[in-house]
């Protein structure tokens, strides 16, 4: 899910596991990580999440739009429906845990990750995690750390974690430091507002207040056609504060993807709106280490194998609810 701002963050694993190939399935954080796992039969308890996730970028695209969005997954590119057995054997012989695929995201992000009322870690990003466990025959543990140490690739080459599963927007910027897979998610930003409010584009805005979680994507696009429209932008450190100053008329409008604003629209039983969607090109991606080649190679053929099967579409389906 785009930059996140720097906090303080509470450490928690979580485990699911994944018992073989045959069985279906936005600097770093101070918090020394504690694991716990399980087998493909469930998942272990984890603590209370304590730090959101989003995605970050320099974001282009119009300043108006559709609030009715298409549904955004979009088909991977990978070559090969199933991994070879020679990128699974490298793919393992990398992993910083024998026998457990190790994933960093950053909590909480409906609905790519977030904890669920038995505190386990749950979502769109998860349950394709699993299905990357799954080919490798190992268990999967996860770990929920501060953003900046994930967009920065620090978590990955530190060896916090194999792989970064957390709505992370590819950049050239991320690039340069995160081996990413193929896209798995395009992403456009959203304007959430009350369901009584006129407003329909930014255009509405002049002379009123916007919200946007500092360091993120709906922050830069917000920023950039401040001046054109008229309005000021307020920072919020999380992305649960945009949405209840929204509630509370502290701003008119707030700013930020679509995925999870629609989401938040679809917990509030009508209280709240998307008045507008903006297309700005960005597209999320899993990421691991420059030099850990075998397990995007193991991860772009599970996105290929999911799409063609239908389990792509059944997560999909599951968890994302556009429009």
């Amino acid at each position: 899910m785009s930059s996140r701002s720097p906090r303080t963050l509470r450490t928690l694993l979580i485990a699911t596991g994944a018992v073989g190939a045959l069985v279906l399935s936005a600097c770093g954080s101070s918090a020394t990580p504690a694991a716990s796992s399980t087998t493909a039969a469930g998942t272990s308890a984890a603590t209370t999440a304590a730090s959101p996730a989003d995605t970050s970028a320099a974001a282009t695209g119009t300043a108006s739009g559709d609030a009715t969005a298409s549904a955004s997954t979009i088909e991977p590119i990978a070559t090969a429906t199933t991994a070879t057995a020679d990128e699974i054997a490298a793919a393992k012989s990398k992993l910083i845990a024998p026998g457990k695929l190790t994933v960093c995201t950053s909590l909480p992000y409906p609905p790519f990750e977030s904890a669920d009322i038995d505190g386990n870690i749950v979502g769109f990003d998860m349950d394709l995690m699993d299905q990357i466990a799954k080919d490798l025959g190992v268990e999967k543990t996860v770990i929920d750390t501060d953003f900046t140490g994930i967009k920065s690739g620090q978590a990955m080459t530190s060896g916090i974690c194999d792989i970064a599963a957390a709505a992370m927007t590819i950049t050239p910027e991320r690039k340069a430091v995160i081996n990413f897979s193929d896209p798995y998610y395009d992403a456009s930003q959203a304007l959430l507002v009350l369901s009584s409010s006129s407003v329909t584009s930014l255009a509405d805005l002049s002379g009123k207040k916007l919200g946007a979680q500092a360091g993120t994507t709906g922050q830069s696009y917000a920023d950039k056609h401040a001046a054109e429209f008229g309005y000021t932008v307020v920072e919020f450190q999380n992305i649960t504060d945009v949405e209840q100053a929204v509630q509370s008329n502290n701003v008119e409008a707030g700013i930020h993807d679509d995925g999870p604003l629609f989401d938040y629209v679809n917990q509030q039983a009508g209280a709240v709106k998307i008045a507008a969607n903006f297309k700005t090109g960005e597209q999320y991606g899993f990421g691991a280490a420059l030099t850990n080649t075998a397990l995007i190679a193991v991860a772009n053929a599970m996105l290929k194998r999911t799409t063609a099967d239908g389990t792509f579409k059944t997560i999909q389906d599951k968890w994302i609810k556009i429009g």
